[in-house]
């Protein structure tokens, strides 16, 4: 079975939830790190401008965040 994500693979928000200071739906970026947990499924992510200098890790639950492989 192929990840779902891999290092390396370009990424594009659907939904960000993080209600303090969420990322845009349209940002892109590039996958750094994947934890494929059924009950975590965090997603790091390399962001490109004008977003760069956040580090926000995604959490990848049922209707929760979401991205697209690009």
């Amino acid at each position: 079975m192929e990840p779902e994500f891999s290092v390396g693979d370009r990424i594009k928000v659907v939904l960000c939830t993080d209600e303090h200071d969420p990322i845009p739906a349209g940002a892109t970026g590039t996958v750094t790190h994947w934890n494929p947990h059924p009950l975590v499924r965090q997603l790091g992510i390399a962001w490109d401008t004008p977003h760069a200098h956040r580090r926000l890790m995604l959490t990848l639950v049922r209707d929760g965040d979401r991205v697209a492989r690009l």
